[in-house]
């Protein structure tokens, strides 16, 4: 889903479609600062970011990790299989980890604009 709104987490994680246990999977568009969230395979995400213009360049992936129900306390793992191609285009590495801390607070600022 790419929101066209910002997304509360604590409702997003109660009416989302949890496809896992502990964790909601994004990916965003670096250039046009957008975001698809809650769908099973980053893949699934990506292809719609494309769908609404993106290019594969531009787009990075993650999860949001719930590290308590109660309070909806979280962690970001910045580790998605898009991120394979951007690391190597931006020589900051070869795997799913995103490594660049820039990069990482810039992406950072992208998706807490879109979920609160």
């Amino acid at each position: 889903m790419i929101p066209k709104d910002k997304i509360a987490l604590q409702d997003l994680w109660e009416n989302g479609n949890k496809f896992y246990p502990d964790r909601i999977k994004f990916c965003i568009d670096r250039k046009q600062k957008t975001i698809s969230i809650d769908e099973e395979m980053h893949i699934d995400m990506e292809n719609e970011l494309y769908d609404n213009g993106s290019s594969p360049q531009d787009i990075f992936g993650g999860d949001i990790v719930i590290d308590d129900y109660n309070s909806l306390k979280t962690h970001i793992v910045w580790e998605a299989h898009p991120n394979i191609e951007r690391n190597r285009e931006l020589g900051t590495g070869y795997g799913r980890p995103i490594t660049d801390q820039t990069l990482i607070d810039e992406l950072f600022q992208i998706l807490t604009s879109w979920v609160i």
